[in-house]
């Protein structure tokens, strides 16, 4: 077998399309500097309609080959979002160290080259793994942790348990990129938890051109999840504004469209779960994203995004707030995306961290 990347990535859609991306610009990175482009390995963990998203990301891409196998092993300590995050995780405390040692066994003949990961749950340790995030594993359950049962309810000392098994996957990378902004990067006084790291701006594509097709004003629902926004819908309607949903089975009565369509003029906020793909999506469009408010039951990742989203001015927290009260919100939420962005090309010269990460690992990579 020729040498391939695999990717190993966390929960949620964004994670694989993240990963895959990337391996997609390491090998662009790779073929500019005159060597051989590698297939990716891609653990289908959601079935069909894993392959479906992709499909609409990059088309029927032949790099890509996707592994039902691995897959069934990352699914077996992911957290779902059916039910509490605590038993989720009470879950990837048991199982996470089995699985490692079961996917090892599975990849170790395979001829791995390099892993690209995203957040990962376990450890392959096969080959050279270059690792990317918004905010570590184990940073994320210190903070729920600090926050108290109250506000993040789950059991003290399965955080604890959690915050030790994070440490011992995330503190064993070769490479460490983490974005900006982020869960914690966005602070003032961030400080990486490991030595080595590097910031990049958002580790994600960028978006397509503005796209100037007609389009009714509305609002795009990017559907991960959320529930609870039933009544700013019905208020979208009563204001004469269009919905959009890349799950229309989700959005009663809203038109099937892509994220991309963020690009259009004609939409004027984005509803979506606090995760960065989303956040940074909105970001660059300049179109300000609105997310529900943190449910103590739900991953702590989200109770620590709202926070950053909230402290950057970037998006705006559901609280139950009138929808024409969101919306005046809209110049001063663009304004705070523009400050972020121009800040990120200032520092880095580029918007793009897969542009960033390809670099710093085609570097290691060919360096070895």
């Amino acid at each position: 077998m020729e040498p391939c990347i695999v990717t190993n990535f966390a929960y949620g859609t964004g994670p694989y399309l993240r990963t895959t991306e990337l391996a997609l610009a390491f090998n662009d990175e790779l073929e500019r500097r005159g060597h051989k482009r590698m297939k990716i390995v891609v653990p289908l963990v959601y079935g069909e309609r894993q392959k479906q998203v992709l499909a609409e990301e990059f088309g029927e891409h032949p790099e890509i080959i996707f592994d039902e196998t691995l897959g069934a092993l990352l699914k077996s300590v992911f957290y779902t979002g059916e039910k509490k995050y605590e038993e989720s995780l009470r879950t990837w405390i048991t199982k996470a160290d089995e699985v490692s040692r079961a996917a090892h066994e599975y990849l170790k003949d395979k001829n791995v080259a390099v892993e690209i990961n995203r957040s990962p749950r376990v450890r392959y340790d096969v080959a050279p793994s270059y690792s990317t995030g918004f905010g570590y594993v184990a940073d994320i359950l210190e903070h729920a942790l600090a926050a108290g049962r109250s506000v993040v309810d789950v059991d003290p000392e399965l955080l604890k348990a959690g915050i030790a098994l994070a440490d011992r996957i995330e503190g064993k990378q070769d490479l460490r990129c983490m974005a900006y902004p982020a869960t914690f990067s966005s602070f003032q006084n961030y400080k990486p938890r490991y030595d080595g790291e590097v910031l990049v701006p958002p580790i994600t594509d960028l978006p397509k051109a503005r796209v100037h097709e007609p389009m009714e004003d509305g609002l795009f629902v990017t559907i991960t999840g959320i529930e609870g926004l039933e009544r700013l819908y019905a208020e979208a309607r009563a204001l004469g504004l269009k919905l959009y949903s890349n799950d229309t089975g989700a959005v009663a009565g809203a038109v099937k469209a892509l994220p991309h369509v963020l690009g259009n003029p004609a939409i004027k906020l984005q509803f979506a779960r606090a995760g960065w793909g989303s956040v940074w999506l909105s970001m660059f469009t300049g179109v300000p994203v609105v997310v529900p408010q943190y449910d103590k039951t739900d991953d702590p990742e989200i109770y620590c995004n709202n926070k950053a989203v909230e402290a950057t001015g970037i998006g705006v927290v559901y609280r139950g707030q009138p929808l024409v009260e969101i919306m005046a919100q809209g110049d001063a939420v663009r304004a705070a995306q523009k400050k972020m962005r121009d800040a990120i090309v200032a520092r880095w010269g580029t918007l793009s961290g897969n542009e960033v990460c390809a670099k710093l690992m085609a570097d290691r990579f060919l360096a070895k």
